[in-house]
């Protein structure tokens, strides 16, 4: 009877944030995981961009979602990243719950509202492109850690739908 009481979740899942912890019982960023995993690039081969694939973030429902240094719920939050946010997809842990990501910081998007036109801007338009090179479109040699300007990390696939590029 005991073993089956330690099986039980101790909080129900709907008081839960994204990230699978409770709001507040998250790691400071003072304190680094045991277990760190920096996101790897190449793995497409030197022939391929060096992150594959692209994403956006989504049913967040006004909650942040948190970039981890490792693969797990327990790992250090190194960022946090809201609704629309768009990234590039890197790997994949073994188990297909987290992606490894690294966080473009692209142009903000406008639309027009209801089919009225958009004032005209002296502004380019806005592109698919990131607003700074984070080094992964192009081809890489072999496969690494990303070690970039960009903010990179693991953060839950069910957050992150994959886009065209």
């Amino acid at each position: 009877m005991l073993i089956v009481a330690g099986c039980a979740d101790p909080e129900p899942t709907e008081r839960r944030a994204p990230g699978g912890q409770a709001a507040g019982e998250r790691l400071g960023a003072e304190e680094s995981s045991p277990t760190a995993r920096p996101v790897t690039i190449g793995e497409g081969g030197a022939r391929f961009a060096a992150c594959q694939g692209r994403g956006r973030v989504g049913g967040l429902r006004g909650a942040e979602l948190p970039v981890r240094d490792a693969p797990f719920d327990g790992a250090r939050q190194v960022g946090a990243l809201t609704d629309d946010t768009q990234v590039f997809v890197c790997t994949r842990s073994l188990d297909q719950q987290w992606l490894g990501v690294v966080v473009g910081q692209f142009p903000a998007t406008t639309t027009a509202a209801q089919g009225a036109a958009a004032p005209p801007t002296d502004e380019p338009a806005p592109s698919a492109t990131p607003a700074v090179d984070c080094g992964v479109t192009r081809p890489v040699r072999t496969k690494q850690p990303y070690s970039g300007p960009c903010l990179s990390g693991w953060v839950e696939n069910t957050f992150v739908a994959s886009v065209a590029n």
